[in-house]
């Protein structure tokens, strides 16, 4: 989930950080995930190298929405609901309905039948748009406007009440989510409990706000490292084990940004970052302020823009195919990741500065 950057909000350097890094790494995912999908495809080495990267960039999700409940729970901005609304919802609601079209655009363009632009074109658009059925990355937008919503109502919830309150609500949501939810993916059997009510993004979201105000001593973090490094590994090697046995199909379960090896995998890619002390580093590499502030401001838009830039980096259509499958995954995997990225970056400014357009990749 990438939380939208408000020019109100004062800069908070390791925010500004992760959300940069976990937009890179959603980009790596997604290069990874072709390698990772059938071992039979492309063997077992290049399956492995597919893995770790899918495996080592698994908590880029869940790290996004730990930022966005750090930004939007932690505020203490008074404003009413209407106007808070107004403002998050007009950052998700035009770029949400612009790349959702521009993405079935691409698509239908590349299909047997071509694009038809009468009323079943809008149609189809409509019905993918209201349903959710968009381009695999956008169900972000939707989580977005749900989480938007629900503030309002919990962040004077979460600004009244003692710690143990918070520690009941993480319990819970864990078991429900990262036990109970999880453990079913492995068995036939389904808990009659309603547990909606602690859906695993609104978990992350609250978390967010909970790690600020109450961060972890040295202790606690170190102790959050071995279990982050701990999760790294289960999700590689438990992949792996579960794709073997299932004949060298993948088999996604630890991939889950519910899974109880991500969840802790996340939270102390969260916790190290946030304890880097970044003015430090900006004052011994003074660039790295002016890179961070850039990449900063068209991060939402990378993350809309990105498959877009890859299929045409891909198709060839520009004159020039790079695949990374056309290199040991090795050295495609990143070399293809930060073409792709630079690249959208580019776009993303381009656009910025276009009436209208630049709605679609709000800063």
């Amino acid at each position: 989930m990438i939380p939208i950057k408000s020019s109100e909000n004062p800069r908070i350097l390791h925010i500004d950080v992760l959300r940069i890094l976990s937009i890179y790494a959603v980009v790596i995912l997604h290069i990874s995930a072709p390698f990772a999908a059938n071992m039979n495809t492309y063997g077992a080495r290049w399956w492995w190298i597919g893995n770790l990267g899918d495996s080592a960039t698994r908590w880029c999700v869940p790290v996004l929405i730990l930022i966005s409940g750090r930004l939007m729970l932690c505020s203490d901005r008074e404003e009413s609901i209407l106007l808070f609304l107004r403002k998050r919802l007009s950052k998700v609601i035009f770029p949400l309905i612009f790349w959702s079209f521009l993405y079935l655009i691409n698509m239908l363009r590349k299909s047997e039948l071509g694009i038809q632009w009468d009323m079943s074109l809008l149609k189809l658009f409509l019905t993918n748009l209201y349903t959710g059925n968009v381009h695999i990355h956008l169900w972000y937008l939707y989580m977005l406007i749900g989480l938007y919503l629900i503030t309002p109502i919990i962040k004077p919830y979460v600004n009244n009440v003692k710690k143990d309150n918070f520690i009941y609500f993480i319990v819970i949501w864990f078991i429900s989510n990262g036990v109970i939810v999880f453990l079913e993916k492995f068995t036939v059997y389904n808990i009659g409990i309603n547990l909606s009510f602690f859906h695993w993004s609104l978990g992350y979201y609250i978390l967010g706000f909970l790690l600020e105000r109450y961060n972890p001593s040295e202790k606690q973090r170190k102790i959050a490292y071995i279990f982050g490094f701990l999760g790294f590994v289960v999700t590689a090697y438990g992949t792996y084990l579960l794709t073997v046995n299932n004949v060298g199909q993948l088999v996604e379960h630890l991939y889950s940004y519910l899974a109880p090896n991500v969840i802790v995998m996340s939270i102390s890619v969260y916790i190290l970052f946030k304890n880097i002390h970044w003015d430090r580093v900006i004052d011994n590499i003074p660039i790295l302020n002016t890179i961070i502030s850039s990449f900063n401001k068209t991060s939402f838009g990378i993350y809309l823009v990105h498959l877009l830039v890859l299929d045409i980096i891909y198709s060839g259509e520009l004159g020039i195919s790079i695949k990374a499958s056309s290199f040991n995954p090795i050295i495609g995997i990143p070399l293809v990741s930060i073409i792709t990225f630079l690249v959208s970056h580019l776009v993303v400014l381009i656009l910025q500065k276009i009436p209208i357009l630049n709605k679609a990749v709000p800063k």
